[in-house]
């Protein structure tokens, strides 16, 4: 009987603790004004259509897009390393040069995953690729 409720008390705590701190899409666009910003001598229009080619050089996908709002939701599945990545991307306009800001937030999909990959550095490199940094 001990040796059954201890595997029951186990299996639950197992369950609550892969729920508990489990980061949605959500998640990942209230968190803006926590991600890596980094602003671009480009116009909007042109980093916005460059995004798409950037995550897929990447090997992420977009899950969601507003153009009007400037912002994209990017996930990214599980792999022998991590739980996932949930990725919020914020495009904005800058000043009348037609410069760019790109903030991107990214988030483990699991709170406890400390091997998720931090995706901001490397989708800035890419667009900095592409584009001059201010």
């Amino acid at each position: 009987m001990r040796r059954r409720a201890f595997l029951a008390l186990l299996a639950a705590g197992g369950g609550a603790l892969a729920t508990a701190g489990c980061s949605t899409v959500a998640d990942a666009r209230a968190d803006r004004g926590s991600g890596v910003i980094v602003s671009y001598a480009a116009p909007f229009d042109k980093v916005w259509a460059a995004l798409p080619a950037v995550l897929g050089d990447l090997g992420l996908k977009v899950g969601a897009d507003n153009m009007a709002q400037g912002y994209m939701v990017v996930e990214s599945g599980a792999s022998a390393f991590s739980w996932g990545e949930r990725v919020a991307i914020f495009v904005e306009r800058i000043g009348t040069r037609g410069h760019t800001r790109v903030e991107v937030v990214s988030k483990a999909a699991l709170g406890i995953n400390i091997t998720a990959a931090d995706w901001a550095s490397r989708i800035h490199e890419k667009l900095g690729q592409r584009f001059k940094r201010l």
